[in-house]
């Protein structure tokens, strides 16, 4: 692993159309967002979260109906690079993203990923219409947003509840600055961890940390109020004291969860960007 950010990794490119040559970075970020959300899910312990000791606030969820929400979540990432592949509008891959969304609930009976899909699907249009590139991508990211929620408002949901109730942006304003969450918080954190030589699942835990002392979760609103989300955020900086100074992290960690199911707090905003970040890392050549 590496602090600093070198090109994307190039991949070989089928066809002479610029559909199809443009398709190749796009399928290889599907790839790449399928294992950051993987990896994601896997990093254990987490808050709140599903992951390899328990199912967190969700006794809904469980780790193999995670893995399987995941697989059809990069079937549906799939679909959408073949759209853009074909030069399809945007309207083409909006239809897809919802479809995709209808049929996790159909299947699994929740939205277990909705926000992944929607992060990602918002990548993948970037990086279809931008040149190789961090600067560049955040870029796309923001004009796609712009297009995409311009007099087309998100669908009713918990997190469009808790945005109105408690006035913060969530992932509509997220978007519509183009990600600083990841671009602003998660990639440096992920750097700086590096840079430390924390590498794998330390420097997962330093990009959870400074995610969740920053993420506007509209998960935690809704579940647990602005008392919710300062929880989240007070234990991100007690968690990145402790992964600093060397102090037992994983305990830590252990314990904020005991606390967390029993008030029903989670961090679903927070878990999506951190799937997405380390897909990106892994798209930019950061993260094998």
């Amino acid at each position: 692993m590496r602090a600093s950010a070198p090109a994307t990794r190039s991949r070989p490119q089928i066809g002479g159309t610029a559909a199809s040559l443009a398709a190749g970075p796009v399928a290889g970020l599907v790839d790449d967002l399928a294992s950051g959300l993987r990896q994601e899910l896997r990093l254990t312990p987490k808050p709140g979260l599903v992951d390899l000791a328990d199912s967190g606030s969700h006794p809904d969820l469980d780790l193999e109906l995670m893995e399987r929400s995941i697989a059809l979540v990069e079937e549906a990432f799939g679909a959408l690079a073949a759209s853009l592949g074909r030069g399809e509008p945007l309207a083409s891959q909006v239809a897809l993203g919802r479809a995709a969304e209808r049929r996790q609930h159909e299947t699994f009976g929740t939205n277990t990923h909705k926000g992944a899909i929607f992060l990602g699907g918002l990548l993948l249009v970037a990086r279809h219409r931008a040149p190789a590139g961090e600067a560049p991508l955040r870029a796309a990211v923001t004009a796609a947003a712009g297009q995409l929620l311009a007099d087309r408002p998100l669908p009713e949901s918990h997190g469009a509840a808790a945005r109105r109730r408690f006035g913060v942006g969530g992932v509509v304003a997220e978007a519509l600055a183009g990600l600083p969450s990841v671009f602003e918080v998660a990639l440096p954190a992920w750097r700086a961890a590096a840079a430390r030589g924390q590498v794998g699942d330390a420097a997962a835990f330093c990009t959870l940390a400074a995610l969740m002392q920053t993420v506007e979760d509209t998960t935690a609103l809704h579940r647990c109020g602005e008392a919710g989300l300062a929880r989240v955020r007070r234990d991100g900086r007690e968690l990145e004291r402790r992964l600093l100074s060397g102090e037992d992290h994983l305990g830590f960690l252990a314990e904020a969860n005991l606390d967390w199911r029993e008030t029903g707090l989670t961090m679903g905003g927070v878990a999506d960007l951190l799937g997405v970040s380390l897909g990106l890392l892994r798209h930019l050549g950061e993260l094998e």
